[in-house]
Parts: structure tokens; C-alpha cells; sequence
């Protein structure tokens, strides 16, 4: 709210529970004496005549509005409020401000004042017609009374679905009002003022807005207002620690991260310019035949790394690495450093299954936009004397504290560069959050692998060092080397089943095998898989026979494909069973007719719990599932490849359903129930939050909370402790009709659209961060109306 808002609204005037007599009595005078004089000259007033008796008509409209402002506070005669739009419209500047102040004043005697005047839709047409007035008077008038009536959230979200937003979008990207906000005349203090105030209102109204609101602006004027308020951020920024009093009497009221958060909302929804489609990221990466990707899949995928040699006599040839090659600039070390940590903003953490950005906004409320931090953005780390340990593994040295936040961007840069001399890697988190040339490979190469995105970082190292020590991923990994060389040594995975994305992980000490290792040293263009699970370390130490490079140092960056728990064939199976369970509640299943909807639910969660402890041991439950992959269109020359995708995921089904009706056991999942609620601890089943997003069908009696699992649990064990026999008996009948039954296309379907929530909240997320990195930042249009 802005400060003028503010100070009106401690002194509101406590309000009364009903109409006096004498209120209502004022009314009916005003009815009678004041309204028709009042009436007629609005409407002389509104008109473009410039006659004497106009200008006569404008001073008795500007009088009694006066005189309605002196009262204290100044109630409205529902008269008066049916004279408003036409007051606010009037081309004389003294009326249309006076309305605009006798509007705002009257929104503050109370809150169902506010609400009432928000709504009103022909208030908000005029208010929108006042803030295009060319009166700074009028101007500033309309935007306190935006903000007086931006008092409650009611009528902040009336304002966001009128005619108001958009004429705050247009007021604020005029060529008048963009010059002023970039060359910040001092001689023009009431104008600065007043643009001060229309970009206050524009990001308090921003940041109240539905999203739907603002997807139905026009995308082009939101891409101005997004340039705009970037500009304006960064002077903020500058101007944190500016001693220039007068400068700073005319300064915005919003606070950095209230920018930064419209910034974000404003690109959650925008179209990337720079969008490519999965087929080009197939071609690029694992080569021009579909059977290419079919022979990568099939063998390599989630089993053992490969290496893709690029000899190219031109980058440009290849998209991906061109597009890759471009995102640092060329030279010395230090040029090379400075080009991809320069003018970074932190990226905080999104939870895995989060798929409401309000909720993720509302936790990064005032966090938005800040500087990066140590170990969550980027890390400065070496690993020391490798081959001097008892085990050979060395030890990470990290040049910064955790947690330490880089508010002195220069002084960060220097001590970066500092430290690359002395043997530490630079890594950078997020780069698909920092580059639109990285978020769209990333993207695209998320639906190839039909998963909901794929994660990017940036390595860039001395000679003669190793940055991280030697480790494992919980994700599928393409390295790529876009400058000088690195060598690669890897393990096989020493467990036999796939990490878990978030699960901790296990020590390394004396469970590796040399004679298992592999050696890879990569060159400038060459791409390497490496699976989820594969113990590796990295170096650039190696013999000048080995180099094949015009620099010491190496640069790569990794995409990581992240298989979130969902995406995983034991998501898959969750989903499945889930949306087998819902079929039989709606009658159409024609199975456990004796059941209840409520037991049939008991059942399926003892599943639930029963595949997962099946998971803990068995390879084949952690695999990605690909069954949402964007496979090339089918053609003559791509048929029977796509069939031998599309086969070998219906194969891992049949597989999975088998699996599940030979090896699930009540027994096993009862116990570990049992165990939980007996020592009130839902920490066991916390993976099981993200089938809250599956709908559900019943009242509340047959649907289970997943986000109080403890109490499901409880009333589960309640309902079967009776007669454990019986129930086993039961679950083993359910189990086996769920096995018989289930339909593979009915899950698939369900999987697609879950992966498509999660997308949507993952690109909106991307799209945000990379808006704070100036994605959208453009020269606005000297004319744009």
C-alpha cells in the first residue's frame, strides 16, 4: 500500500454498526438539493465545451465535491456513487481529482466501503480513464485512490479484473514515463512523483493479481512493463545506499523484493521466444536416426555411460553445443568467469511436489530476487592430494563459508578469480534459470525423456585440479565439454538397484573396485551419459598426449535429468493402482461389489504401501518411466523404432503388475504401519505427499488425506484389527483383481496429466527466475500506448 494509503488509514474514524438518523436524513438532503445541481454540472463538466458555462459548471461540481471532503470521514449517498464514473471522466482536471480524492477518502471509512467501490465496474472505467489523464493532478489523485481501495484483498482482486490493470500496464510503458524512470530528471520533481506512484500502484496491483488476470493481458504490453520494472529494479538497487536526499524524496515506496515479485509474476505465463522442439535436441545430441536414440535407450539408458565423440570443424554445426558455446564469453579465464557470474540473483529451492506457485511466492515472500548464496547457487570448491589418502578419495576444501550471501557483487567476481588461481572450480546451480539458450535445451530435452525438467550446471576449472571429490549422482547426467578438456573416471553403481532423486547418500570408503574403472578424457565438443548411481570424479590433471585443447582450463556443462518420485515406474504404479481404485468407486469396475467405497480405499493404501517397500529391493521399480516421452512422428522410417520405445515401456508394466501380484505383502506393509502410528512418526510415508494431486472421488469418509497420512493410517488399522485374518484374506483378493484388471492406457493417461501440472509449475518457476536474470529486458517503444 502506498504511504499516502497508509496514513489515511490510521486516522479512519471507528465505523458504526448502522445508519444513524441524521446520517440517513444527510442523505435524503443530498438527494434533494445537492444531486441535480451536482448531476447537471458533471454532465457540462464531462463535456469537451469549452464555453463559459462549462468552466462555470466545473467550479459548482468542483465546490460541492469539496464539500463532501470536508466532512469527516465523508460517507457517499448511493447518489453520489452512481455519479461517479461520469465525475471521474470529466475533462476538467480540478473535478476528476476531486472524485478521485472523495473516492479514495470514502474507500477508507470502511472495508465494506472498500469492497463495494472496488466492484462498482464503472468506477473502475473511470479511475482507468483518470489515470490516462494528461493532468498530473488527476493522475496522481487516481493512483491514491487505487491504493486506498487496494486496502483489503477483496478489493485488491476487484481492481485486478477491471479495466484498471491494463490501463496501469499502458500508463507505465509511455515514452514520457520510461525516458523520466531512466534519466531521473531532478528539475521535474512532481513529474518523477507521479511516476513513482503509477509504478507503485502497477506492482501492488501485480503482486494481488490471479493469475488468469494477468494471463489475459496482451503480451507484447507485458513484455514492456517487464523491461520497465527490471530497469527500474537494477536503480533501486544502486540506489540502496545513495546519500542523495533529494533524490530520495522522490524515490518508489515498494521495496526490492515487491519488484522482484511482479517481475516474476508478470513472465510466469509469457511464450519463450527461444523454444525448441525435442525432435532437434534428439538429433543434436544422440544423433539424425531415430534409431540412434532407440539403441540409446534400450542400451545404455540407466545402465552404463557413453561417450559421444564430436570431431567438428565448426560448433556452429551442431545446435546444442552452439547454443551451449554461447552462453560465456571467449578469452582469459578471468573474461571467461566474469561472463557467467556476473549479474546473478539467488534461485531458491521449489519443493519437489509443489505445483501451486502462489504457495512457493507466499514461502519466498520477501526472498525474491536476492543475492546468490554459497553451496545453493554456486559453489568455489577443490579436492586436495586425492592419491594421498588412505583410500585414494580426496577431500572437498570449500573457499566460502555455507550459506554465505554475496551482496558485494564486485568484490564476489574478484574473489572468484582469486580463488581459480589457487586450484578451485567455479560450479554454478541453475543455469537453466540464468540463460534462455540453456532453459530451452533443458526444456526440450525434459519432454524427450518425458519427465517434468531436466536441471543445468556449469563447471569451470584450472589446471592441474579436481573440483568435486569423487561421488555418485541420484540423477542421469550428459556432460558436455565446451572448452578445453577434462578427465573422466568412473565406477559402476556398487549397489544393485538406482539412487533415489533426494534420498540421502551412502559412503564410498572401500567399496569401490580399480579394476572396474573407466577412463574417459573428454574433448572440446564431446558429449558423455553417465547413469544415476555411477560413482565418478573429474580432473584436469592429466599428460600433455591427452590435450587436444587451445586452453588449460576446462569448461563443461551438465543436464541432469531428474526422474522425480511420481516419474518413476513405482510412480507409475501408484497411479495406476490410484486410478483403478477410483473406477471401482464410480460402479464402473464391476469388482468388490460387497465392499464398501471406504474399505476399498484401506485396501488400496495397505497397496500403496506394500509396492513401495517392493521398490526398496527391486531394480525395475526405480527406472524412469518414459510412457510421456515426445518421440519423433511416426513415418515409414520410424515405425518399427518408436515401436521398440513404446513396447519396452508396456514390457516394464507387465513386468511391474507381475512383480506386484507375486511379491506384495500385507504382512510386511501392516508392520510397517503398525510401527509408525506407534511412535506417532509419518516420516516413513512422507513419500507418499504427491498423491494428494490424483483426484478423488466420495465424500470425505472415502478418501484418504495424504497430507495427514498418520491419521489414515490409524483409522486403517482400526478397521482390520478385528479380524486380521479376514482383512488378509480381503487385501489378497483385492490385490489379485487389481493385478488382472488394471488398465494400462487408464494409468497412462492419468500419468500425462499429472506430468503436466508438475511442468506447468516447474516452467512457471523457470520462466520467473529467468525474468529476475533480465530474460525479458528490451528497449521500450518511444510511443507505446
Amino acid at each position: 500500500m502506498h504511504p499516502t494509503a497508509r496514513n489515511r488509514k490510521g486516522k479512519r474514524k471507528k465505523r458504526s454498526d448502522g445508519a444513524s438518523p441524521s446520517s440517513s436524513s444527510a442523505a435524503a438532503c443530498f438527494d434533494r438539493r445537492v444531486f441535480p445541481i451536482l448531476l447537471a454540472a458533471a454532465a457540462r463538466a464531462s463535456s469537451q465545451n469549452n464555453s463559459s458555462s462549462s468552466s462555470s459548471s466545473a467550479a459548482l461540481a468542483a465546490r460541492l465535491l469539496r464539500r463532501v471532503l470536508s466532512r469527516a470521514p465523508p460517507s457517499l449517498p448511493d447518489s453520489l456513487v452512481a455519479l461517479l464514473p461520469l465525475l471521474l471522466s470529466s475533462s476538467c482536471s480540478a473535478v476528476a481529482a476531486l472524485s478521485c480524492e472523495v473516492l479514495g477518502a470514502a474507500a477508507l471509512r470502511s472495508m465494506e466501503a472498500t469492497e463495494m467501490l472496488a466492484a462498482d465496474g464503472g468506477i473502475a472505467s473511470g479511475l482507468a480513464r483518470a489515470l490516462g489523464s494528461r493532468s498530473q493532478r488527476v493522475a496522481e489523485a487516481a493512483c491514491n485512490a487505487i491504493m486506498d481501495l487496494s486496502a483489503s484483498s477483496a478489493g485488491r482482486e476487484h481492481l485486478a479484473g477491471s479495466a484498471v490493470l491494463p490501463r496501469i500496464f499502458v500508463e507505465s510503458v509511455t515514452g514520457c514515463l520510461y525516458r523520466r524512470s531512466t534519466e531521473c530528471s531532478k528539475g521535474d520533481t512532481e513529474a518523477n512523483k507521479i511516476l513513482s506512484l503509477v509504478i507503485d500502484t502497477l506492482v501492488l496491483m501485480v503482486n494481488s493479481c490471479k493469475v488468469d488476470h494477468l494471463q489475459s493481458l496482451h503480451q507484447e504490453l507485458v513484455r514492456n512493463v517487464l523491461s520497465l520494472l527490471y530497469k527500474i529494479w537494477k536503480q533501486v538497487q544502486l540506489l540502496r545506499s545513495s546519500a542523495d536526499c533529494n533524490n530520495r524524496n522522490n524515490q518508489l515506496q515498494s521495496e526490492e523484493y515487491e519488484i522482484s515479485e511482479a517481475i516474476f509474476r508478470l513472465s510466469m505465463d509469457l511464450a519463450s521466444p527461444t523454444c525448441l522442439e525435442p525432435d532437434v535436441i534428439r538429433k543434436s545430441i544422440f544423433g539424425e536416426m531415430v534409431s540412434d536414440f532407440e539403441n540409446f535407450v534400450l542400451a545404455y539408458w540407466e545402465k552404463l555411460p557413453h561417450l559421444y565423440r564430436r570431431k567438428l570443424s565448426s560448433p556452429g554445426k551442431n545446435p546444442v553445443f552452439a547454443a551451449m558455446h554461447s552462453v560465456f564469453n571467449h578469452g582469459t579465464p578471468d573474461v571467461i568467469l566474469e561472463s557467467f557470474i556476473k549479474d546473478l540473483v539467488s534461485c531458491p529451492a521449489i519443493a519437489s511436489d509443489e505445483l501451486n506457485i502462489n504457495s512457493f511466492l507466499q514461502d519466498v515472500h520477501c526472498s525474491l530476487g536476492t543475492a546468490v548464496k554459497h553451496r545453493q547457487d554456486v559453489r568455489v570448491v577443490r579436492t586436495r592430494d586425492p592419491n594421498q589418502t588412505t583410500r585414494g578419495c580426496g577431500v572437498e576444501e570449500h573457499f566460502f563459508d555455507d550459506g554465505t550471501v554475496f551482496l558485494d557483487e564486485a568484490a564476489f567476481i574478484e574473489k572468484c578469480k582469486n580463488a581459480f588461481k589457487n586450484g578451485y572450480s567455479i560450479a554454478l546451480r541453475g543455469m537453466e534459470f540464468r540463460s534462455e539458450k540453456v532453459a530451452s535445451i533443458a526444456s526440450a530435452l525434459a519432454d524427450l525423456f518425458g519427465q517434468p525438467s531436466v536441471g543445468a550446471n556449469i563447471y569451470f576449472s584450472p589446471a592441474s585440479s579436481q573440483g568435486l571429490a569423487r561421488h555418485y549422482d541420484d540423477h542421469c547426467v550428459l556432460v558436455l565439454q565446451l572448452l578445453g578438456c577434462k578427465k573422466w573416471v568412473l565406477w559402476p553403481n556398487p549397489k544393485t538397484i538406482l539412487p533415489r532423486l533426494y534420498e540421502p547418500f551412502d559412503s564410498l570408503d572401500g567399496i569401490l573396485d580399480d579394476k572396474s574403472r573407466r577412463v574417459e578424457v573428454l574433448l572440446e565438443g564431446d558429449m558423455m551419459y553417465v547413469p544415476r548411481g555411477y560413482v565418478h570424479e573429474a580432473h584436469t590433471d592429466f599428460s600433455e598426449s591427452q590435450m587436444n585443447a587451445s586452453v588449460d582450463c576446462s569448461l563443461h556443462l551438465t543436464l541432469a535429468i531428474e526422474v522425480e518420485p511420481p516419474f518413476e515406474w513405482e510412480g507409475f504404479a501408484h497411479i495406476a493402482l490410484h486410478c483403478w481404485t477410483e473406477r471401482h468407486k464410480l460402479g464402473s469396475s464391476g469388482f468388490l461389489e460387497s465392499k464398501s467405497n471406504e474399505e476399498t480405499s484401506l485396501f488400496a493404501l495397505v497397496l500403496h504401501v506394500a509396492i513401495r517397500l517392493l521398490s526398496d529391493t527391486d531394480h525395475t521399480f526405480r527406472k524412469a518411466c518414459m510412457v510421456a516421452a515426445k518421440l519423433p512422428p511416426s513415418g515409414s522410417c520410424t515405425t518399427t523404432h518408436l515401436k521398440a520405445i513404446r513396447s519396452s515401456q508396456r514390457s516394464t508394466f507387465d513386468e511391474i503388475v507381475r512383480k506386484i501380484d507375486q511379491s506384495c505383502c500385507s504382512k510386511d506393509a501392516l508392520r510397517r504401519i503398525e510401527l509408525s502410528v506407534k511412535e506417532r512418526d509419518d516420516e516413513a510415508f512422507q513419500w507418499m505427499s504427491w498423491l494428494r494431486h490424483l483426484p478423488q472421488e466420495g465424500n470425505g469418509n472415502d478418501r484418504i488425506d495424504f497430507c495427514n497420512i498418520l491419521g489414515a493410517l490409524e483409522e486403517l488399522l482400526e478397521a482390520f484389527r478385528s479380524n486380521l485374518e479376514r482383512f488378509l484374506a480381503d487385501f489378497t483378493d483385492f490385490k489379485s483383481r487389481f493385478c488382472r484388471s488394471v488398465v494400462y492406457e487408464d494409468a497412462c493417461e492419468s500419468f500425462e496429466l499429472l506430468l503436466q501440472m508438475y511442468r506447468t509449475t516447474r516452467n512457471q518457476y523457470m520462466r520467473g527466475m529467468l525474468a529476475l536474470h533480465g530474460a525479458h529486458v528490451s528497449r521500450v517503444p518511444e510511443n507505446s500506448t
